[in-house]
């Protein structure tokens, strides 16, 4: 029979490669962007815009399995690698608030220039990358960092 712990472990392992598996698949795009037409530009910013909100998503039930997971499993808030979990969430939340729209805002105006843009998308995707990676550390090794 399935517990109720093993559910959500395995809804929270699922909502974490649905929020950091097309990360992978935007560095693609990314690579396409660099030579596209402009005309190719379009349909991958709506790809890429797609899986963002794709990453989001799977983002808020990741967080909420995972908070069901430690009131279940009984860990307390102040063990260090919740802690150290949830001050690296706060930084990828207000990174990805602020990391992708402002530059994909720019398509289409003035300040729109390709090189500068895709290079902006893929460095921002990489540092998101990494933030997510951290956290998957963090939950997975559980350090003790202090007592």
């Amino acid at each position: 029979m399935l517990s109720i712990y093993t559910l959500l472990l395995y809804i929270h392992i699922i909502s974490a490669i649905v929020s950091i598996g097309p990360l992978f698949v935007m560095l693609v795009i990314v690579k396409r962007m660099r030579t596209a037409s402009q005309q190719e530009m379009s349909p991958y910013i709506t790809v890429f815009q797609g899986a963002i909100t794709l990453v989001k998503h799977a983002g808020h039930i990741l967080v909420t399995s995972g908070i069901l997971l430690m009131w279940y499993a009984g860990y307390a808030w102040y063990t260090s690698w919740v802690v150290l979990t949830v001050l690296v969430m706060l930084a990828s939340i207000v990174f990805l608030a602020r990391a992708f729209k402002p530059t994909l805002k720019t398509f289409g105006t003035a300040e729109y220039h390709q090189p500068t843009f895709v290079s902006l998308l893929q460095q921002k995707t990489w540092t998101y990358i990494i933030l997510l990676l951290i956290m998957l550390w963090l939950m997975v090794a559980k350090p003790i960092l202090w007592s």
